[in-house]
């Protein structure tokens, strides 16, 4: 997984530092893991998105 994440961010000219690059691992295995949880029936009549900001929540 974590090959295909590097792969996808410089396919995009996005690059992370090697000391983000675990937390970008771990990252995308939690998100992973909610997607897994979805109830996608519930889901065909919702549009959701999901962003990522860089050092926490913006006010």
């Amino acid at each position: 997984m974590a090959e295909g994440i590097h792969r996808i961010l410089e396919e995009r000219g996005i690059q992370v530092p090697e000391a983000h690059q675990d937390m970008l691992v771990q990252q995308m295995k939690a998100v992973q893991q909610l997607r897994g949880t979805v109830d996608n029936s519930q889901l065909k009549d919702f549009d959701m998105g999901l962003t990522h900001v860089p050092g926490g929540e913006r006010p």
